[in-house]
């Protein structure tokens, strides 16, 4: 290794801190007894990690103390210090803050790359998270869809248009019974939507008698699935009270369609 070297790759803080194998602890130190500025550059650094250790008061691990002491070459350039001075201990106390703010360094660097890596993982998974959820909309409205097609083109299926009456002379309606299976849809994409305390109300009439179909609401959809019914002369709707009636409100009829 060249002077050079030894400066700026932190050669010397490593030889205080005892990391240093024996052909690297040689050549700092012949360097450190040969060079003037090599060795002024290791007061420097004796005297920075002294003050850490003063201002953090934290002891000196053994083997630093042992590494430091056991090298006469470094130690017969050290000032002497009187018995009553904390100058030895202090130096001694500063290589282990060293080495100790060192590995803080690194690992406060490998938690700030564990926790990037982590964030990226969880806003990885959020978006998938996100695909899926978007891909079963996308396939829930396409089986519906395909439903809905099928019902239409099927010859199983009656068509019943439901007119608007005086109370909604533009409005229409279309039934789609299938009278074998008992399966009612409804197209109610023309009626207007509601207050939230009522809703429209289906019926079929048998012999004049309604029979409940269902509740339903304009804005959730243009074609429903209404309850099975078997039997129907006629198809009316009507506006209820949210939940529905026992028996139709005629005055407020929408549409009607005879089978």
């Amino acid at each position: 290794m060249d002077k050079e070297e030894i400066i700026s790759q932190g050669y010397l803080e490593s030889y205080i801190t005892g990391d240093l194998n024996n052909e690297e602890t040689r050549e700092v130190e012949e360097l450190i007894a040969s060079d003037k500025e090599a060795m002024l550059e290791f007061y420097n650094i004796q005297k920075l990690i002294e003050l850490l250790a003063i201002r953090l008061g934290i002891s000196a691990s053994p083997v630093i103390k042992r590494t430091i002491m056991e090298h006469p070459s470094v130690s017969s350039h050290i000032k002497p210090i009187d018995k009553g001075s904390s100058g030895g201990w202090r130096m001694a106390m500063a290589a282990s803050i060293l080495f100790a703010l060192f590995t803080s360094v690194l690992a406060a660097y490998f938690y700030s790359q564990w926790r990037t890596t982590d964030n990226e993982l969880t806003s990885l998974i959020a978006q998938n998270l996100q695909l899926a959820e978007s891909f079963n909309r996308v396939n829930n409205d396409l089986n519906n869809l395909r439903q809905d097609v099928a019902v239409l083109i099927s010859p199983e299926y009656q068509r019943i248009i439901m007119d608007g009456t005086e109370n909604a002379p533009d409005v229409k309606a279309v039934i789609y019974w299938n009278s074998k299976q008992e399966k009612v849809f409804l197209n109610s994409s023309t009626l207007a939507s509601l207050p939230t305390d009522q809703q429209y109300q289906l019926w079929a009439l048998v012999d004049g008698q309604p029979i409940d179909a269902g509740v339903f609401d304009a804005s959730t959809g243009t074609f429903q699935i209404m309850k099975n019914i078997a039997k129907a002369d006629a198809f009316a709707v009507t506006v209820e009270p949210k939940g529905g009636s026992e028996s139709p409100t005629l005055s407020t009829m929408q549409v009607l369609g005879k089978v």
